[in-house]
């Protein structure tokens, strides 16, 4: 490929690339946001403990492994021993002879491990082979090779061999006769019961490990729940109903705790601070909310602020024997722009009632085309002469307006409700 036609395949490649790592980002965010924070944080705490537990489980099979091991490569030294010490008390003749084979048999049988036993003894010709469970192997030689390692044997030796599909064990044990090497006890023993406890050891160390995992997990699961994922779900919850305007939410931070107690926990500190910024963003928005008290578009009070307005005057009326009345103005035809009134009409009727009406009687716009005027300490019938002397200075307005008007006695009932429905809710 010459220098061209690698120019010409990099970009490509690049392009495959940032698919690759736009793919995987997508993916990674996908499995973020749709992923619950227990499982998030249970996900690496189950697999730090699974980690954990397999290798205390390794470390521990392995150390009883080694331990089986040892027990059994102690054995085989012990059973070439006891071959040895046996034909050093009976000052056997290093040749085969009816006692010692016999003794070879009675070890045979009380270990049935064992599946061979040979005797060298050393003759001018070398090692040769004087005792066995095979026969055949009596009067053999020892090969070249066994020749130069066993002459050289001072002290037990123990190896694993393999003959055909048997493992076995393999001791020697050297035999000294006034400080000569005089033969070789060699006891080959099956490892197959070594490896059917390895294989009940591997079982029962599988077993308690799920066993432990399965309790560890379950104790973990609880107590992370217990003391992250359930407060946090608390606190989710009463984030998202503050998002919903809803301030009378209170995330509990745990038990009660006693006054004067240090908090050195960060999410139970985090539970606090969230409620106490609840409550300040429930008192500044009830401030806010009183504060605002006039109609965006007119500039007279709004339809709140009428119903605490109305509800002092008439409470002040009652308690001072003061008569209270109301002027309603309707704006024929207004409702916005939606129903085609223009809004320069309902601008102008404020300001001709502003101009008209006392300082103490505040214009309020209670419905799309409608405005109430407070008559604080005004008698029915005052109200009714006011109504008729602004219908009367009303003709120079662009807009016809029709004016009424109501009234409370100190002594009469009221329902505050009922006449700001009345006033609100009727069409002009």
């Amino acid at each position: 490929m010459g220098p061209e036609e690698e120019r010409t395949n990099a970009p490509g490649e690049g392009a495959r690339r940032r698919r690759a790592l736009r793919a995987a980002s997508a993916l990674w965010a996908r499995l973020y946001y749709r992923t619950s924070l227990s499982a998030k944080f249970m996900a690496p705490v189950l697999l730090i403990t699974l980690l954990v537990i397999a290798l205390l489980a390794s470390f521990a099979f392995v150390s009883l492994r080694s331990t089986l091991a040892a027990i059994y490569e102690q054995r085989a030294k012990s059973v070439a021993a006891v071959v040895s010490k046996s034909i050093q008390e009976k000052a056997y003749v290093l040749y085969y002879s009816e006692d010692l084979s016999r003794d070879i048999d009675t070890l045979l049988k009380r270990n049935e491990s064992i599946v061979g036993i040979t005797i060298l003894g050393m003759t001018a010709r070398g090692l040769l082979v004087v005792a066995s469970t095979d026969p055949s192997l009596v009067g053999r030689p020892a090969s070249e090779k066994d020749q130069e390692r066993l002459v050289e044997l001072r002290a037990v030796e123990v190896k694993r061999t393999r003959s055909g599909d048997t493992r076995l064990l393999h001791a020697d044990h050297p035999l000294f006769v006034e400080g000569e090497l005089a033969g070789i006890v060699s006891v080959d023993m099956s490892l197959e019961e070594e490896a059917l406890h390895v294989s009940r050891l591997a079982g029962r160390v599988a077993a308690g490990s799920i066993g432990g995992f399965a309790v560890l997990a379950t104790l973990l699961y609880f107590v992370v729940r217990g003391v992250v994922t359930r407060p946090v779900s608390r606190l989710a919850a009463g984030a998202n109903a503050v998002t919903k305007r809803d301030y009378g939410v209170l995330v509990s931070p745990g038990p009660a705790r006693r006054p004067g107690t240090p908090v050195r926990d960060e999410l139970v500190r985090c539970i606090e601070a969230f409620n106490l910024m609840v409550k300040a963003l429930s008192s500044r928005e009830e401030r806010l909310r009183r504060m605002v008290v006039l109609d965006e578009l007119t500039g007279a009070y709004n339809l709140a602020h009428f119903r605490d307005a109305l509800t002092q005057e008439l409470k002040k009326g009652g308690r001072y024997k003061h008569p209270t009345s109301l002027l309603v103005v309707d704006v024929p035809g207004a409702g916005g722009r939606e129903t085609g009134a223009p809004e320069t009409d309902l601008v102008a009727t404020v300001a001709f009632l502003t101009r008209n009406v006392r300082t103490v009687d505040p214009v309020f716009r209670v419905a799309e085309g409608r405005f109430a005027v407070l008559l604080p300490e005004t008698p029915a019938a005052g109200a009714a002469v006011a109504a008729a002397r602004l219908t009367a200075t009303s003709a120079d307005l662009p807009v016809r307006i029709a004016i009424t008007s109501r009234g409370w006695g100190p002594e009469e009932s009221f329902d505050v409700d009922a006449i700001v429905s009345s006033l609100s809710g009727a069409t002009p």
